[in-house]
C-alpha cells in the first residue's frame, strides 16, 4: 500500500484555527461576496444544461483549517467541519480576494465553477475524482448564499508526487505492481475522459494524480485553465489547427497535420499557459490530436515515476535510478513522448498495455506473497 502522507503531515490531534470567523466585519467583505455567484443561479444553470446535480451546503465561517496548504494557485487546503470531519477546500476565499486584483478574482471564481460543471457532466469513473457533493458558501449583504468553493474527500495517501518524495526520503523503490496499477489508472481515466466524458484534462502531472484508500489513481484539478509546465507536449504551445488527412495506414490511423495560426496573438487563457488553449478546438474538430497530446503527458509522468523524480520540467533522461524497471515499460514511456504526435501510441493502446502489465505484476505479487507464507 501507499504511504499515508496526510497522517504524517497532519495527525487528527493537530492544531486548528479559524481565520474565517470575523471576516464579515471586514470593510471589503461585501465587495468580496458580491463578486461571487449566487448558489441559486448556479444550480439553475446546471439544470438548464441537463445536469441535475444534488449538493449539500456548508458555511465558510464554520470551517476550521489546518496549516496544510497544497501547491497551486488555488491554494487548496485541508479543513475540518463542525462534525470533526476532514475535507479539502478548493475555491476562492477571502484571503485570495485580498491578495489579488479584479481580473484574477474573475479567473479564480470562473475556473472554480468550471471545474464543478466539468465534473458534474462527467460520467462516473473510478480513476476520476467525482463531482463535489458539498459546496461552500458565504452570505452577501442581503443574506443570499454565494459560492466560494467546494469540499472534496481527503486522500490520505496524497498525490503521486507525494509518494515519490516520501519513497526517496526513506530510500525505497516503489514496487512494480504499484507502478503498473497507477499507470493503468492514469491512462484509463484519460481514455474515459476523452471517449465517454466528452472533454479533456490538459494538466496531467504527478501532482494532479491522487491516490485513494484502495491504492487507485484519481485524476484531479479539472479547471482546464492551462497546461502543466512539467508534462506538456510541444504542439500544444503553438496556436495551430489540427486535422487528419490522407488514407488510413495499416492500423487504421490517418496522419494528423498541424497548421499554425497566421496571427499568433489570440488569447483565451489570460492567466494560464500557453495564452491560446488549443484543446477545445482540437477536441471538437480533431479529437485524436487532443488525445495524443495527453499521451505525451502520460509518458512524462511515467518517466518521473520510474526514475522516482519529483515533478519537474527537465528533459527526459534515463539513468540507473530506473534500472529495476522492465524495458518494455521504458519503451512505452519513450513512445508516448515522441515529438511527432503521429508516432505516439493511441490512448487505448496505452490503456491495453498497462492493463496487461498490471495483471501480470499483481499476479506475480500474489504468487510471491503466497510462497513467502508457505515458507
Amino acid at each position: 500500500m501507499a504511504i499515508d502522507i496526510l497522517g504524517l503531515l497532519w495527525p487528527k490531534n493537530s492544531s486548528l484555527f479559524n481565520p474565517n470567523k470575523n471576516i464579515t466585519k471586514d470593510a471589503r467583505y461585501h465587495e468580496y461576496a458580491n463578486e461571487l455567484t449566487l448558489l441559486s443561479d448556479f444550480v439553475a444553470t446546471l439544470k438548464q444544461q441537463g445536469l441535475e446535480q444534488a449538493f449539500s451546503v456548508v458555511k465558510f465561517v464554520d470551517l476550521r483549517r489546518s496549516h496544510l496548504t497544497f501547491p497551486g494557485k488555488n491554494k487548496a487546503h485541508v479543513v475540518r467541519d463542525l462534525e470533526n470531519r476532514d475535507h479539502v477546500f478548493k475555491g476562492f476565499d477571502f484571503n485570495a480576494f485580498l491578495d489579488h486584483g479584479p481580473d484574477f478574482h474573475a479567473h479564480q471564481r470562473d475556473t472554480m465553477l468550471h471545474e464543478i460543471c466539468a465534473l458534474a457532466a462527467m460520467p462516473p469513473h473510478h480513476n476520476i475524482m467525482p463531482c463535489p457533493q458539498i459546496l461552500v458558501v458565504v452570505d452577501d449583504e442581503a443574506g443570499r448564499e454565494r459560492i466560494c468553493g467546494f469540499l472534496q474527500p481527503v486522500m490520505r495517501m496524497g498525490t503521486l508526487d507525494d509518494q515519490v518524495i516520501k519513497a526517496n526520503k526513506t530510500g525505497q523503490r516503489i514496487p512494480l505492481a504499484q507502478q503498473a496499477r497507477w499507470c493503468h489508472g492514469m491512462a484509463a481515466g484519460l481514455l474515459h475522459t476523452h471517449r465517454h466524458g466528452g472533454t479533456y484534462h490538459m494538466d496531467v502531472k504527478p501532482g494532479n494524480t491522487l491516490i485513494d484508500d484502495d491504492d487507485e489513481i484519481r485524476l484531479i484539478d479539472w479547471e482546464q485553465s492551462g497546461v502543466s509546465m512539467f508534462t506538456h507536449s510541444k504542439e500544444v504551445t503553438i496556436d495551430q489547427t489540427a486535422e487528419e488527412t490522407g488514407e488510413p495506414d495499416a492500423n487504421g490511423r490517418r496522419r494528423i497535420i498541424y497548421n499554425p495560426h497566421e496571427d499568433q496573438t489570440r488569447v483565451n487563457l489570460p492567466w494560464g499557459y500557453p495564452k491560446w488553449n488549443v484543446f477545445p478546438e482540437w477536441h471538437e474538430k480533431c479529437p485524436r490530436a487532443a488525445e495524443l497530446a495527453e499521451v505525451f503527458s502520460l509518458g512524462r509522468v511515467m518517466w518521473m515515476l520510474f526514475e522516482q523524480l519529483e515533478q519537474n520540467p527537465d528533459p527526459t533522461v534515463w539513468t540507473e535510478r530506473s534500472q529495476d524497471i522492465p524495458s518494455s515499460w521504458i519503451d512505452m514511456s519513450i513512445e508516448c513522448q515522441q515529438v511527432d504526435p503521429n508516432d505516439r501510441p493511441e490512448l487505448d493502446e496505452v490503456v491495453d498495455f498497462w492493463k496487461r502489465e498490471e495483471e501480470k505484476y499483481s499476479f506475480s505479487e500474489t504468487d510471491s506473497s503466497t510462497s513467502t507464507n508457505r515458507g
